[in-house]
C-alpha cells in the first residue's frame, strides 16, 4: 500500500513518531547516445520516482562493453536498468555486459514497442535493459520495469479501468502490442497501437496491453486499462 498524506494524517494523530517503509533502491545506467541526448533516461528516471523508488542515475563513460560493466553496481541495488545501447543484435554493448556481469535471462522480447529489450541479473539483483528509443522505453517500463518495481516494493496491484471500447483494435498475432487509449464518455478510444508517437501519449488516459494470442478487440467489448492520468 502506498502512504498518502492522509494516511500520514492519521498516523501522527496516533502518536506515531516512525513508519517503516519498503522503497526500492532504483539504480539507471545511461549508455551514452551518438547523439547526447539523454531524454528517454530522464523520462525513465522521472517514471522510476514518480513509482516511488530510492532513485541514482550515473551514465556509463563510452558505449564500450567494459565500461558498461563498470557502471552497474549491483550491490548497491535491489533493482538495475539500463538505458540504450541494447538491439537485437549479438554485439549489442548492454547484452554483452550483462553476460560478461551476471546472465542474460531473455534478449528481444515478443513486445510492440519494446522488442529489444532485454531481461537478467546479476547475483540476486534483477536487470533489465531498454531501449534508448522512448517509445520502446515507455512500452518496457510499463510492462516490465515498473511490476518488478511493485514487486519490490510489496504495493497491490495497480487498478485498471474497465470499459468498453468505442471502436475496433487489430493486433498482430504473436506479439502483444501495447495500445494507448482516451476516455471518451463512458467507452475508450483507441488512440495508437503498437506505435506510441508523442502526440498520443499526450492525450492518453490510459493504456492496455494486448496479449500475443489475440488478434484484437471488436468495439463493445469491455476492456480494463491502467490509469495514466490519476
Amino acid at each position: 500500500m502506498r502512504l498518502r498524506p492522509l494516511d500520514l494524517l492519521v498516523a501522527r494523530a496516533a502518536g506515531l513518531e516512525t513508519i517503516r517503509v519498503r522503497r526500492p533502491r532504483l539504480r539507471i545506467v545511461n549508455i551514452p547516445a551518438t547523439s547526447g541526448e539523454v531524454i528517454t533516461a530522464q523520462l525513465i528516471h522521472d517514471c522510476a520516482r514518480s513509482a516511488g523508488g530510492e532513485v541514482t542515475f550515473v551514465e556509463a563513460t563510452s558505449r564500450d562493453p567494459a565500461a558498461v560493466a563498470a557502471a552497474f553496481e549491483p550491490a548497491a541495488c535491489d533493482l538495475l536498468i539500463t538505458i540504450g545501447g541494447s538491439d537485437i543484435g549479438r554485439t549489442d554493448a548492454t547484452v554483452m555486459a550483462l553476460a560478461q556481469r551476471g546472465e542474460v535471462i531473455a534478449h528481444g522480447i515478443a513486445l510492440r514497442p519494446g522488442h529489444t529489450s532485454a531481461v537478467g541479473r546479476i547475483g540476486r539483483t534483477p536487470v533489465i535493459a531498454i531501449s534508448g528509443s522512448a517509445d520502446h522505453a515507455l512500452g518496457a517500463w510499463w510492462t516490465l520495469a515498473l511490476p518488478t518495481l511493485d514487486r519490490l516494493s510489496g504495493r497491490q496491484p495497480r487498478p485498471a479501468r474497465g470499459l468498453p471500447l468505442a471502436r475496433k483494435i487489430a493486433s498482430s498475432v504473436g506479439i502483444a502490442e501495447i495500445t494507448l487509449l482516451g476516455r471518451r464518455d463512458d467507452s475508450w478510444v483507441p488512440l495508437a497501437v503498437g506505435d506510441l508517437p508523442y502526440g498520443a501519449m499526450l492525450a492518453a488516459d490510459a493504456w492496455l496491453l494486448i496479449p500475443g494470442g489475440s488478434e484484437g478487440y471488436a468495439a463493445g467489448t469491455p476492456v480494463a486499462a491502467y490509469i495514466l492520468r490519476e
